[in-house]
């Protein structure tokens, strides 16, 4: 199990694998190929099974073109990139109900 602190570093992950999901289309597979681990391994890391090892948190770091020190500690630039990210959602939305 993860402590809280692994925790909140788990859920800053997801946000930016979703993010570089939907940028550009990479399956979680995928990705775990690019990271050096197993689908299991990542799926471990993302439900709170087991925490992330540090080498890992640094390829991926490396792979989402962010600093490890915002995965670590969520810093302003990690909420801007989520939130700039959510705002152009947002705005697709309304385009989307408003041609409806």
């Amino acid at each position: 199990m993860q402590t809280p602190e692994e925790y909140e570093v788990t859920k800053r992950v997801l946000e930016l694998l979703k993010l570089h999901k939907k940028r550009h289309g990479i399956t979680k597979r995928k990705f775990s190929e690019k990271l050096g681990i197993g689908l299991t391994t990542l799926d471990d890391y993302l439900n709170g099974t087991s925490s992330f090892r540090l080498g890992t948190l640094m390829k991926l770091s490396s792979i989402l073109k962010v600093k490890l020190s915002d995965l670590l500690e969520g810093t302003e630039a990690f909420c801007q990139l989520v939130n700039e990210d959510q705002k152009s959602e947002k705005k697709e939305e309304d385009i989307k109900n408003y041609v409806d």
